[in-house]
């Protein structure tokens, strides 16, 4: 029976500081790259392929671990973070303190319930990320690769966690995905995939 593992990682700190970051492209920190680099030193890292986010967040790290590791490298669109519209890019600081505050803090308890302003809707951001996941399973099986890493962000690593384990959106920001967290998918070919650790080191 075919088997194939999926590594997950979201992205290290940006430089931008505390922001509700999704579309916007701020890149990583010195601290975001020392905490990327320190996961994948002293390991033995038997990856076939590299999938990232385009954001530069994800994909500045994605490139630099493929030229290191001689791996084909994809860029997928589909994984970039949630479009928040005009909240995205701004401090939480200044978010909490302005007039959408009721709205943002009813879009953490349940997304569904409440688009950000010109944003994206939580069931769009869903149907992309689960569209792009399912359509990720197939090409690895048909591509016969064993082993993939998936660098993108906490919203997405979120949605795919909530469908795999079968909790609902109400509970996705009881998942903690802090920075340069990894977690392992694993799925035998025709079952469904199952979650073998969250948030742990390789």
């Amino acid at each position: 029976m075919k088997e194939i593992t999926i590594d997950l990682i979201r992205h290290g700190d940006v430089a931008a500081g505390t922001r509700l970051l999704g579309k916007t492209d701020a890149p990583l920190s010195p601290l975001g790259w020392q905490q990327l680099r320190s996961t994948m030193s002293h390991k033995t890292l038997s990856w076939n392929k590299i999938i990232s986010s385009p954001l530069q967040r994800c994909s500045a790290f994605a490139e630099e671990l493929a030229n290191t590791l001689s791996l084909p490298l994809e860029l997928n669109a589909q994984f970039e973070e949630m479009n928040f519209g005009h909240w995205d890019g701004q401090l939480f600081a200044d978010l909490y303190a302005g007039d959408d505050k009721e709205k943002l803090l009813q879009f953490m308890h349940d997304p569904i319930s409440t688009t950000p302003p010109a944003g994206e809707s939580y069931n769009a951001f869903e149907l992309r990320v689960m569209t792009a996941w399912q359509g990720l399973l197939s090409a690895l099986h048909e591509q016969q690769i064993q082993h993939c890493l998936l660098i993108t962000h906490g919203g997405v690593i979120r949605t795919i966690m909530s469908h795999i384990l079968g909790f609902p959106s109400t509970n996705l920001f009881r998942l903690e995905v802090p920075y340069a967290c990894i977690s392992r998918i694993k799925q035998y070919e025709d079952y469904p995939p199952r979650l073998v650790f969250h948030g742990s080191e390789l």
